[in-house]
């Protein structure tokens, strides 16, 4: 089911430039530079969606290991897709062709509380456990409210958790996302008022970010080899900063009751096969956000403001 478009975003066109970006893995249909070199630039009409079980599920599972990047042979990707997809599931796709198309960014939400029982939703929160063992205040905040009987000081009633799973294209603009996520507040709303199924006090989310780290490539020249190790050395000196695949998380943090960035357990490229028309490589990192609903929803408009639509 197609969505409504949000407010004056009824026609709106969004430019994708083509990138030589060392991230950049899945361009956009028909985005190529030019011989000389030059930006291209490609016009595209994005449509929202509804999630959609009979089109979106190996899109769905292809963003779920984009997104566990490294670690996702250790999470039950297909279990989590049909969940992400079950009928009734609040959440949104992006779409160029037509519902029957392949979507471009996917964004919905998971209650943890009533699945938590369910090995695919087993295999995230052993995964994250784990990840956040040196954050004990974290780690054991998180544990008691995923456990049964966890209630409020004031009332009978439980704490929720809601696991958000946002994963996109590489190369698709951060300004798609702001409507994605007015549209998910929107829907749990309706939704907790029908059933209470969506009514979350707390969100998880999902992330990674990259550093980028000085190239390790060796020339056969004697002279070359020299300046290439210098410029390595020196690159590996310089203070390198994180830098984010989602750009959103940027709000999300500066008002996320918990926050960190982890190895990955398993690493299956080396930074050097990472790195594309740059003297740096790739090094992947796991981020994981905790907002509680009222930072999540003094977050969005937020989005809207930073990442406007153009």
């Amino acid at each position: 089911m197609s969505k409504r478009r949000v407010e004056e975003e009824e026609d709106s066109d969004i430019d994708i430039s083509s990138s030589e970006s060392e991230n950049e893995e899945q361009p956009l249909d028909g985005e190529e530079g030019d011989e000389d070199g030059e930006e291209e630039i490609v016009n595209v009409d994005f449509d929202y969606f509804d999630l959609n079980p009979e089109v979106d599920f190996h899109a769905t599972k292809t963003f779920l290991r984009q997104l566990f990047g490294d670690d996702e042979a250790k999470i039950d990707i297909s279990g989590l897709a049909d969940l992400i997809l079950t009928k009734g599931s609040v959440g949104t796709t992006i779409k160029t062709d037509g519902i029957e198309s392949d979507p471009f960014a996917l964004l919905s939400v998971i209650n943890l509380n009533d699945n938590i029982t369910k090995p695919s939703i087993k295999s995230v929160l052993d995964y994250v456990f784990d990840k956040t063992k040196s954050q004990l205040e974290f780690n054991i905040f998180l544990k008691k409210l995923l456990s049964n009987g966890q209630t409020t000081k004031n009332s009978n009633k439980q704490l929720k958790v809601g696991l958000i799973i946002s994963e996109r294209m590489i190369n698709m603009p951060v300004e798609v996302v702001p409507p994605m996520y007015k549209m998910l507040l929107e829907e749990m709303q309706k939704a907790e008022d029908a059933r209470e199924k969506y009514e979350f006090d707390y969100f998880l989310i999902i992330s990674k970010v990259y550093k980028l780290v000085g190239a390790n490539i060796q020339d056969d020249d004697e002279d070359k080899k020299s300046k290439k190790k210098k410029k390595s050395t020196v690159a590996d000196e310089a203070q390198v900063e994180m830098d984010y695949f989602h750009y959103e998380d940027i709000v999300f943090e500066e008002n996320a009751k918990y926050k960190g960035i982890y190895d990955y357990t398993n690493v299956r490229q080396d930074t050097d096969s990472r790195r594309v028309f740059t003297d740096y490589g790739i090094d992947p990192k796991l981020s994981l956000i905790f907002l509680d609903k009222d930072q999540l929803a003094a977050s969005v408009p937020v989005l809207a403001e930073k990442f406007p639509p153009f």
